[in-house]
């Protein structure tokens, strides 16, 4: 269920407001209502957040030795450095031991690297005149000798003395003048560089040398520093928390006072501690079309697992949408069954589940989501036993304790399992209209989704009917569509000034009806594509025509690879369909948009 909330607006006196946010903080069931967002110390406390997060990011680039993503703070002194301040900073560098550190250090690293590429362009563009020093050039015009660097076509005719060139190089002449008068028109001026080629070489290699010992640095600390960023980041962050709250505890004269959201369960508790400290509260109830309500989801215990998916996908519904979590987690099981689709590979996925809980037995943390997990792959082999799916082998080739095991004969047509994946979509839209009639009861709108309810059933008859060879469409299925239409305007006319759009539409959404049933047939379609595939990387590889001990090495690292990927690409399969048809064809049958914002009361760090 969605646990129900109340309002609460807190006044204590102003004197007492930093003792009131730490009673507040020690209660930790009040969901203070940010309204105030900005303000110095709140930018802060965020910068620091950011820096810690940063300071994380860069020991991980380390210890892969990549580049980081991520670019100097124009306000820092690390920006202003000239090379030769660089090399010092540097050379100077002590070992990495907190956020400022390794963050400063990631900035030399950055700043180094990038004096490197900049010298390699210029030691590109000039390298093509040999050894360039501008110091030469300058004794010359001391001298009154003028000295030009030049690129000129290739066909450019030269003067025979005062000119020497250097390279020809696609299509261009490059060299030095040094005559009286100045260059024919369709010759280029080559400035002269500030750096000699020599000293450009020698930045470039010191710089490489000298990022390449920091991150070095930055990776051999990085095993020891983790855990104490990682505390700092958590503490930077109930620092942000705490800043925002305060932020929110708005000064009114002699009093301050702030807004926020807590359980029902728990008004008693902050009315008694409300009577201790002296505050005055008010509780109201919420208004369900507030999209500030936090949402605080409590499914069924033995579907609480749920939460752990919806944390990842970065969904959750609405405070006034509806707890759909055991509808998901069902359909979403079998989704990924089907899928999947194949035994074998739910055996391997579970094995891996296993071992990972083994490894993480003592980490309260991971077994939501381990269990979730055993969940999905006991469907995935429960299906394949069913429909004899093991790694895509023919079944008169499965080894007799296999082939055994009685499986479903009618989940090996196609035309049956297409027909299973528009009944099963049948059912689960149907299941939303029917949640949907059953709140609205006895409004008059219940009509309305009595109404896309025979819409549902009538689109699966039609669609049966033309994509599945055996199934007769009923004649009274047309009969079904216009009597549910009938319906379905009853309660749009009843409220036409509200619902006049509605009306308008009614085409295109009936249209779209038949789109969310012919949705689900994508069960079958990447399903039967994954049997497919594993059925023909077993053919590859047993039809390979190579000497004993080369075919046994080739057919293991085919088999390998080849349902590696497959695996894989059930996986995504899996996050885009799976997911897509609980998210959009369900959802917006149910009416869940997915924009709740998730209860996070104020309360005391965690340690």
């Amino acid at each position: 269920m969605i646990v129900p909330m109340k309002q609460l607006t807190l006044v204590c006196t102003t004197a007492a407001r930093e003792k009131a946010l730490a009673v507040l903080r020690e209660l930790g069931c009040v969901h203070v209502k940010l309204e105030v967002r900005d303000g110095e110390a709140i930018r802060r406390s965020a910068a620091a957040v950011t820096a810690a997060e940063q300071a994380l990011r860069v020991l991980d680039v380390a210890e892969k030795n990549g580049a980081f993503a991520f670019r100097p703070d124009a306000n820092s002194k690390v920006s202003t450095y000239s090379f030769v301040e660089l090399e010092a900073a540097a050379a100077q560098m002590p070992a990495p031991k907190d956020t400022a550190s390794v963050n400063t250090t990631a900035e030399i690293v950055t700043r180094l690297r990038d004096e490197a590429m900049a010298n390699a362009l210029l030691l590109r563009r000039y390298e093509v005149f040999g050894e360039v020093n501008p110091e030469t050039i300058t004794a010359l015009a001391g001298a009154g000798i003028t000295a030009t660097l030049f690129k000129a076509p290739i066909a450019a005719e030269l003067p025979t003395e005062g000119v020497f060139t250097f390279t020809v190089d696609a299509g261009f002449i490059y060299g030095v003048w040094m005559r009286a008068e100045g260059l024919p028109e369709d010759f280029e001026t080559i400035p002269v560089p500030e750096l000699s080629t020599a000293e450009m070489r020698r930045r470039i290699a010191a710089a490489e040398a000298q990022a390449n010992q920091l991150v070095r640095a930055l990776a051999d600390a990085a095993a020891d520093l983790r855990k104490p960023l990682t505390a700092a980041l958590r503490a930077c962050q109930d620092d942000k928390t705490a800043t925002e709250v305060a932020a929110n505890l708005r000064d009114a004269g002699e009093l301050a006072w702030l807004q926020g959201y807590l359980p029902d369960r728990n008004v008693l508790e902050v009315l008694a501690k409300a009577d201790a400290e002296g505050w005055g509260v008010v509780f109201n109830d919420v208004d369900p079309n507030d999209a500030n309500v936090p949402v605080l989801l409590e499914p069924p215990r033995g579907f609480r697992a749920i939460t752990t998916l919806f944390k990842g996908l970065g969904i959750l519904p609405g405070y006034s949408e509806g707890d759909c979590s055991v509808p998901f987690y069902l359909f979403f099981s079998l989704f990924f069954a089907m899928l999947v689709g194949d035994a074998g590979y739910g055996a391997v996925m579970l094995a891996g589940v296993l071992a990972a809980g083994w490894k993480l037995r003592k980490n309260e943390a991971a077994r939501p989501l381990l269990l979730i997990l055993t969940v999905f792959c006991l469907s995935t082999i429960v299906w394949g036993v069913l429909s004899g799916t093991y790694f895509g082998i023919a079944k008169d080739a499965l080894p007799t304790c296999l082939s055994a095991i009685p499986t479903v004969a009618w989940l090996g047509v196609d035309s049956n399992i297409m027909f299973l994946c528009f009944l099963i979509g049948a059912c689960h839209i149907s299941l939303a209209r029917i949640w949907n009639a059953i709140l609205l009861a006895p409004n008059i709108k219940m009509l309305g989704e009595i109404g896309w309810l025979g819409i549902t059933w009538s689109m699966f008859m039609i669609v049966c009917g033309i994509v599945v060879n055996w199934f007769n469409q009923p004649a009274w299925a047309w009969w079904l569509l216009g009597g549910s239409t009938v319906v379905i305007l009853i309660p749009l006319v009843a409220d036409i000034k509200n619902e006049g759009i509605s009306i308008g539409m009614l085409p295109l959404n009936i249209i779209s009806a038949m789109g969310d049933i012919i949705s689900y047939v994508r069960l079958f379609a990447v399903g039967l594509a994954s049997v497919k595939v594993a059925e023909n990387f077993n053919e590859m590889a047993l039809s390979l025509d190579l000497p004993l001990a080369l075919r046994i090495v080739a057919v293991c690292a085919i088999l390998l690879v080849g349902h590696g990927l497959n695996l894989a690409m059930g996986a995504l399969s899996i996050l885009v369909h799976a997911v897509r048809l609980n998210t959009l064809e369900f959802s917006n049958a149910k009416g869940i948009t997915w924009s709740g914002q998730a209860y996070n009361p104020f309360k005391q760090p965690q340690q």
